[in-house]
């Protein structure tokens, strides 16, 4: 009976949608498929686009996107060559490209600087520059570019590489069209509804005759009215949005041990310090909105506003059981792999809501005068993170349980037994005993003003052409005090029995846990908020205020020609930084520290065509990654007892880097193409976290702090004098047409990249950049014919250094993942489309463990999302 109905509303949809395609059609070319609303959205396009390029890019079309049940711009990157994948909480949020850390590569919104919403929350303590990419869905954008050799016109931020993520624009809109996607689906893990997606997107060009409105249709293709606004219908619009809303949760076992070096290799040298069962369930709303107006009234002048805004609300729900006090609190005994102890359980509740916002607003134009092109806009960009609610409740429950655990055999599924006979589901055995309030803003802001001219010349050949500019990015980056409420909890024991506790979850980590009693966050919170249990004034965190000016002056001038098969370009950009960081110091107060510094980045690129479809490419460019916010303004903390200072380093170098490129591209039928290319990028100046030891400081000196060994150990950032990273990418696409029918829709798309990296972090011991995994790779089968679209896509990231510990047995990995993905779509008729995805079938999980693989320290499964949904365009 659902199959019938669900069957019957589409066919619906598609009658509907036929009834109502000729009145667009009345306005439009009887082809709506030749409806181009930005010039990298379809995938010909975008290929071409790529093939064009006097450098080393990869593009990425909105109709590749949809073949892929990716939920935001991460994932949908992270399908082309050289990316790899962060994910965090089952989701992707950061990318590096080419094994570069993600604070060290540029982002932009159509052609705007990005800006990151969380400082905290960024990769390896980058200090606020990575952009979360998870707060921009799929169908926010209209392509993606990855620039992966820079040019004297583009950002010198970008070691790795940039990205630039197009937006719906108005500039190309010849006929109406609109379009409207509507999804919906299922996450199994622990029964919570699956993701509600939707996205809607409408558009037309017109203009004003005879004092009424005129819509373009085609009609005025040929027409040419006298004057300056020569073109009858000179305005054009569009607008775009998109939700999507999932209930994504997941288990995450997580441990920490007390090693004994001594013992290694044996049971004694893999006691657990703690053992963490966390519970997650979270609600995540994301949006995106926007619109362009554009104004041309002729071929040689254009001139447009554009406004977009995406992010997401979303509230996490946490749920902990944790055995305490497990490596030497009690007595302990070995038994084979087995360890005997008691453990102190206790549980802790999080009921937190994180708001996370990017704005970008441009106004620009574009004018041919014919002896020279001038491009221009002046933009804002602002990206705001907001927690107000981050409840915290920690319940104490029974102490000295006998339990019996094995973390040998099998390290991913330890074996924990209680042998005492308490019932850890048990709400009675629970006491709450602390509950508290936090919250945080941080609000990070840019001004930018741009200019481009670009003059004719006839040096190689007549398309031969120079190009000149300046660019001013204004930034400021502010995080205002954390807060904490404590809430005054009354003196009678409060029982989590007599807090309507939510039933114990046993089948937690798939049937191997139990997770205990589940915290009622509701009921508390509702006890603050109507005022049963008061919660005093909120108390201002000092070291948590800081702030960064940063102003960046550039300029660039280039030369781009070809002659015969060849194609040129050469040339150099300077970029002038001005800084200003100002944070709180817990002994000498408030500090500023100016910081100015200019650097060049020459660049030269050279193309060469074998054949129409046959292109090398050589380059070289270099690039600069700034410190992080964090990492220069690190608010300063002093332990008086261990001769530790914890802050962040004024005197932090940038880095900066020099890349050397090949590339061959075979452009194939279909978009297809092979392509293979191998780069080397040469560091000066990697930051990395690191324990320095110093024989004076202001701070020491305030304290009349005299160490008896003299040295004083920093807790900071410090500049390595070189790295490297190098290595190899191949791509492969194209549609078996050659085999015969109904066989000629099957086809390959893959990807396969290599990266080697190597610093001196320590002296005397090399190791890997952060992050940088030796081998990715994506394989996809598909099926494209007779409106049937059928995907297996894979993909799979090597394990990377995750985190740098004291020495080499400390280092943090994250496993390598290997993640199989579904997508599939039937065309019901010229305008409606049916999909089905399945995301993550193999319940990949994320895995890190410390040292070795068999030390693992966290591992986080997801199970799988399963979406369905319709697509239709009018």
């Amino acid at each position: 009976m659902i199959r019938q109905s669900f069957t019957g509303s589409l066919l619906c949809s598609c009658a509907l949608v036929a009834v109502l395609s000729p009145a667009f059609a009345e306005m439009s070319s009887e082809d709506t498929e030749t409806v181009v609303v930005t010039a990298s959205r379809l995938a010909e396009q975008a290929r071409l686009q790529q093939k064009n390029a006097i450098n080393i890019v990869n593009v990425q079309s909105a109709e590749a996107m949809l073949k892929y049940p990716d939920f935001n711009a991460a994932e949908s990157l992270a399908r082309m060559p050289g990316i790899t994948l962060m994910s965090d909480t089952g989701e992707g949020r950061f990318v590096m490209i080419r094994g570069i850390d993600p604070n060290l590569n540029g982002t932009t919104y159509g052609g705007v600087v990005l800006l990151n919403t969380d400082p905290g929350g960024t990769y390896q303590g980058g200090g606020g520059r990575a952009v979360e990419l998870d707060t921009i869905p799929g169908g926010a954008i209209d392509g993606i570019i990855v620039t992966k050799s820079l040019t004297p016109d583009h950002e010198a931020e970008g070691l790795g590489g940039s990205i630039e993520l197009t937006p719906r624009s108005a500039a190309n809109i010849t006929t109406p069209f609109a379009e409207l996607n509507l999804g919906f689906g299922y996450e199994p893990i622990h029964g919570r509804s699956g993701p509600l997606n939707a996205d809607l997107a409408f558009g037309a060009r017109f203009g004003f005759e005879d004092g009424g409105l005129v819509v373009e249709r085609g009609q005025s293709a040929d027409k040419v009215n006298p004057g300056f606004v020569s073109n009858p219908t000179p305005f054009s619009f569009v607008v775009s949005s998109s939700w999507r809303e999932d209930r994504r949760a997941f288990d995450d076992l997580e441990e920490d041990y007390i090693n004994d070096p001594a013992k290694s290799g044996t049971p004694q040298d893999k006691v657990f310090d703690d053992l963490q069962f966390r519970k997650y369930d979270a609600h995540r709303k994301r949006f995106a909105i926007g619109g362009e107006f554009d104004f041309k009234p002729n071929d040689e002048h254009r001139y447009y506003f554009r406004a977009n805004m995406f992010g997401y609300d979303e509230q996490i729900i946490k749920n902990h059981l944790v055995f305490n006090n497990l490596g030497g609190h009690y007595a302990t005994t070995i038994s084979g792999n087995q360890v005997s102890t008691q453990s102190d359980i206790t549980m802790k509740g999080t009921n937190s809501q994180t708001i996370a916002r990017n704005n970008v607003y441009v106004l620009g134009g574009e004018d041919d005068f014919h002896v020279v092109k001038l491009d221009y806009h002046v933009a804002y960009s602002r990206a705001t993170n907001s927690a107000d609610r981050s409840f915290g409740a920690t319940v104490t429950g029974p102490k000295g349980v006998h339990v019996t655990y094995d973390n040998t055999s099998d390290p991913n599924f330890p074996m924990m037994k209680v042998t005492d006979g308490t019932n850890l589901n048990d709400p009675s055995l629970y006491t709450l005993t602390k509950l508290s309030n936090g919250t945080e803003k941080d609000a990070d802001q840019e001004y930018s003003y741009a200019a481009n001219a670009t003059i004719p010349v006839d040096i190689l050949s007549s398309d031969d052409r120079l190009k000149f500019g300046f660019e001013v990015r204004l930034r400021t980056k502010s995080g205002t005090p954390n807060t904490s409420q404590k809430v005054s909890l009354p003196k009678a024991p409060q029982y989590l029995s007599l807090l309507s506790p939510m039933p114990a979850y046993t089948n937690y980590y798939h049937n191997r846990y139990t997770n205990g009693p589940g915290i009622n966050d509701g009921l508390l919170f509702a006890n603050v908020q109507n005022g049963t249990w008061a919660i005093a004034p909120a108390a201002v965190d000092t070291s948590s205020i800081w702030s960064g000016d940063e102003n960046i002056y550039s300029g660039y001038g280039m030369y781009t020609g070809e002659y015969g098969a060849w194609g040129f370009m050469a040339g150099v950009r300077m970029e002038s930084t001005v800084a200003k960081y100002t944070f709180v110091d817990d002994q000498l107060g408030t500090l500023t520290m100016p910081k100015t510094y200019t650097n060049f980045f020459p660049s030269a690129q050279i193309r060469y065509e074998f054949a129409p479809d046959l292109i090398a490419r050589a380059s070289y460019s270099a690039g600069i990654g700034r410190p992080g916010f964090t990492q220069v303004t690190g608010n300063s903390h002093t332990d008086t007892t261990n001769w530790v200072i914890s802050t962040g380093n004024p005197n932090l170098k940038p880095l900066t880097g020099n890349s050397f490129d090949l590339d061959l591209e075979w452009y194939l039928n279909d978009s297809g193409i092979f392509e293979v290319g191998a780069f080397d990028k040469e560091i000066q100046n990697y930051i990395f976290k690191r324990d320095l030891v110093v024989t004076t400081d202001s701070r020491a000196v305030a304290l009349g702090w005299v160490p008896a060994d003299g040295n004083i150990h920093l807790d900071s950032y410090g500049n390595i004098p070189s790295g490297s990273d190098r290595g190899i990418e191949v791509a492969y696409q194209q549609k078996f047409t050659f085999l015969p029918k109904p066989f000629d829709g099957f086809g390959f798309d893959g990807n396969y990249t290599v990266v080697t990296s190597s610093s001196d972090e320590y002296p005397g011991e090399k190791h890997a950049l952060p992050g940088t995994a030796p081998s990715t790779f994506n394989a996809s089968i598909f099926y494209e014919a007779y409106g049937l679209t059928l995907r297996l896509s894979s993909q799979y990231t090597g394990h990377n250094l995750y985190q740098v510990g004291g020495s080499r047995a400390q280092d943090q990995f994250e496993d390598s993942r290997f993640q199989v993905d579904w997508t599939s779509s039937y065309q019901l008729c010229d305008n409606a489309t049916v999909y089905f995805n399945a995301k993550n079938i193999n319940n990949a999980p994320l895995r890190i463990y410390m040292g070795t693989p068999s030390w693992p320290i966290q591992r986080e499964f997801y199970d799988q999302t399963y979406e369905t949904g319709v697509r239709l365009k009018l």
